[in-house]
């Protein structure tokens, strides 16, 4: 029973990230695209190269960080408890 909840709460937390990570690399090849001041002929084909390229990385970045980043908040929230 626990290692069922385990896998099911990591499934959660995989496909939760996505749908945080999707929008996100949507909107920074947007901006990118827009900064760069340059709209070529096929613009929106650029943008979704870009997109398509960062999500997989983006995506693996936030998976692997994401744990660090929870230690680190929980020891700093317990430190700021404990004072």
């Amino acid at each position: 029973m626990i290692m069922e909840n385990s896998k099911k709460d990591r499934r959660y937390r995989i496909i939760s990230t996505f749908f945080v990570v999707l929008p996100t690399t949507f909107v920074m090849s947007v901006l990118s695209s827009i900064t760069d001041g340059v709209f070529a002929e096929n613009w929106i084909g650029d943008l979704f190269k870009s997109w398509f390229f960062s999500l997989p990385i983006v995506y693996a970045s936030v998976l692997l960080l994401l744990p660090v980043a929870n230690k680190i908040t929980s020891k700093i929230l317990d430190r700021k408890v404990h004072l």
